[in-house]
């Protein structure tokens, strides 16, 4: 590839990302690079940015909550943890994360229920950085978002990419009905088996 190439190339064109060596291919996807040479970019990209209707597109359920919370994070354009409180990221866990696409974090939400101590601490923890993890997790996936599509489509990737699994509170009802009936049916039949066990038989008397 010629000089020319490596300083105009900062950001891969198809993948968007960040090319730091010499290469007729992008090593992440790829995708060609020489013929993008001659288009001029500055030595430091733009910074891209995050907006509140962005927010807006990605969140799509309880959006205005959480833009609402989501600006306690902000201090001055740059990202500070707050804590806040959410009862969703308390109680659901696990199942809040995969609501909301956070998938890394669900598996370790998931770990963590089941190591002694541990769990009940996660359990109120995320109950206090629900908010800010989500917040991290919507404002990463937007930017990618913006630096693979144009503007005038980014609203509906964004709700595309981001939004939440509306079949997860349909599934999450029914697991537990089920579970409620494996419950009941242990309480009421598991005693009824133990004393017919041990029941003597009236043709020995």
């Amino acid at each position: 590839m010629s000089t020319a190439t490596t300083e105009n190339i900062r950001f891969c064109p198809e993948c968007g990302k960040e090319i730091n060596q010499l290469s007729k291919f992008c090593p992440y996807c790829g995708h060609p690079l020489e013929k993008f040479s001659i288009q001029p970019i500055s030595d430091t990209p733009s910074k891209i940015l995050v907006n509140e209707d962005d927010f807006i597109a990605f969140i799509g359920n309880s959006a205005g909550y959480y833009v609402h919370e989501f600006k306690k994070f902000d201090a001055g354009g740059r990202d500070a943890f707050a804590a806040t409180w959410n009862w969703a990221a308390f109680w659901g866990g696990f199942g809040w994360m995969l609501y909301r696409k956070m998938y890394l974090w669900a598996i370790i939400s998931f770990v963590l229920m089941f190591l002694p101590y541990l769990g009940l601490a996660a359990w109120i923890a995320f109950g206090i950085v629900g908010n800010y993890l989500y917040y991290q997790h919507a404002k990463t996936k937007i930017i990618e978002i913006k630096k693979l599509h144009p503007t005038n489509e980014i609203s509906a990737v964004l709700s595309q990419i981001g939004g939440v699994h509306k079949w997860l509170p349909i599934a999450g009802a029914i697991f537990t009905i089920f579970v409620f009936v494996l419950f009941m049916a242990f309480v009421f039949w598991f005693p009824f088996v133990i004393s017919n066990f041990f029941k003597i038989p009236s043709i020995y008397i």
